[in-house]
């Protein structure tokens, strides 16, 4: 299975990208069993939903060779894009506390994933790249959208423009990790936190996630949307598939 969940009484559910030997790149079957995982844990009223990646990594974005294999890239590239903004919504949307964990890589729409997260927890030797502008690509999942809130105009366009790596120290300096943790630590220091997390009431996390949303995401859909098509977009066009072979070439 290309994700998988492991759910507990207590309402806490883990949810895990499941491609390691792709480092979880986010292949349309994978896209779509993230969005039926966090379903599922909205309807089963879950009040901690940790995001993380199998085999050492979160997620390394789109999977570029599923790109170049399709008969229809822009076809592709829509319908990833459609199932990767429903979870994004849902993220938002759910009433629990949703934790991205980052180890390895987060990059691209993995990047996008864990800053529509409502916490992020990294390892200490993780990095985070906007990587979209390498393929010749426009942001999706929501990266343009919760990256520019987060570290606000100029920063945005250098981290989008250059697309160079993010270590931990400047990640946290950014406002895009809460919390770093050696490797060895991680999961102790994880468990705390989903501890007292569990504590709050759960009335309180919902009507505290939806002033979050009205104060600083309303219009996420909207734009959304125009991510979407512009992905799209960009995705038919020679300069990105001339781009995906130098990178397969390689």
């Amino acid at each position: 299975m290309d994700v998988l969940v492991e759910t507990f009484s207590d309402g806490v559910f883990t949810i895990t990208l499941n491609r390691p030997e792709k480092k979880n790149a986010m292949s349309l079957e994978l896209l779509k069993r993230l969005s039926e995982a966090l379903a599922r844990a909205e309807a089963q009223r879950a009040t901690v939903v940790i995001l993380r990646g199998a085999g050492k990594s979160f997620c390394a974005g789109g999977d570029i060779l599923e790109f170049r294999q399709s008969a229809k890239i822009d076809a592709q590239i829509d319908c990833m894009a459609d199932y990767l903004h429903k979870s994004i919504e849902k993220i938002r949307q759910i009433n629990a506390i949703v934790i991205a964990v980052v180890e390895g890589l987060a990059f691209g729409a993995g990047l996008s994933l864990s800053l529509a997260c409502d916490l992020t927890v990294a390892e200490s030797k993780a990095t985070m790249n906007m990587a979209y502008r390498r393929i010749g690509l426009s942001p999706d999942g929501g990266g343009s959208f919760f990256l520019s809130r987060l570290v606000g105009a100029k920063k945005f366009n250098e981290l989008y423009l250059l697309s160079r790596n993010i270590d931990v120290q400047e990640a946290r300096e950014l406002g895009l990790v809460n919390f770093v943790f050696n490797d060895q630590e991680l999961d102790t220091k994880l468990a705390e936190l989903v501890r007292d997390l569990k504590a709050l009431p759960a009335e309180s996390i919902s009507r505290f996630k939806e002033l979050v949303n009205l104060s600083l995401f309303s219009g996420l859909s909207s734009h959304l949307d125009k991510e979407r098509r512009f992905v799209t977009e960009l995705g038919s066009g020679p300069e990105f598939k001339a781009r995906l072979d130098a990178i397969l070439k390689k």
